[in-house]
């Protein structure tokens, strides 16, 4: 269907994180009040799309998902029209990971430094959290960074594993003992980009 309107442009972000994403959660644990200040912000800036981002893992979009389509739930936390734009908002499961690869940078005094190369991998929202979850992370392995990825030292991408591989390594190096699990397994998990694309 033709729009009389011709083209027009929307304001997206596609890099949103949430209480869920394990190494940049910058929002606390109160999920609901992060909820509110992001779709209230949405809206005060005329934002139509949002990447809901999480390192390996979608919960938080699932989590935000889950509260939008709950309309009582909604319109407990938002004011009227701000509930019907959070119903109008675009919504995309974006998971960034951690790669295997590793590049060199120079810093502007001139220092070399190597730097792990980051990587998102953005969904339709067509596709439920559930068959991301189990026909894409679960197909998808991580190895622990540092350590060769053979096939007996390869995890398939779920909370439980990312989990189990922190508390591993918080064994073995008293300077993890202040993270918790989740965080130290996200932060030495590694995965390889074109695995990644291969499942894709």
């Amino acid at each position: 269907m033709n729009d009389p309107r011709g083209s027009y442009w929307r304001r997206w972000d596609l890099h949103v994180h949430t209480p869920f994403s394990g190494l940049n959660n910058g929002f606390g644990t109160d999920f609901e009040a992060y909820a509110k200040e992001l779709l209230t912000r949405a809206k005060n800036n005329g934002i139509a799309c949002i990447g809901i981002t999480d390192y390996f893992l979608v919960d938080g979009y699932k989590e935000l998902r889950q509260l939008i389509d709950d309309d009582e739930k909604l319109r407990s936390i938002l004011e009227p029209s701000y509930a019907e734009h959070a119903k109008d908002l675009l919504i995309l499961p974006n998971i960034e990971f951690r790669s295997s690869t590793i590049i060199r940078r120079t810093d502007p005094q001139g220092k070399s430094h190597d730097s792990r190369v980051n990587f998102h991998i953005l969904f339709s929202d067509s596709v439920s959290a559930e068959t991301i979850e189990e026909d894409f992370l679960r197909e998808l392995k991580f190895s622990a960074d540092g350590a060769p990825a053979t096939p007996d030292e390869e995890w398939s991408v779920t909370r439980r594993n990312l989990e189990e591989l922190g508390k591993k390594l918080k064994e073995q190096h008293q300077s993890f003992q202040e993270h918790s699990d989740i965080f130290v397994g996200m932060m030495n998990a590694v995965v390889d980009h074109n695995a990644a694309i291969k499942i894709l």
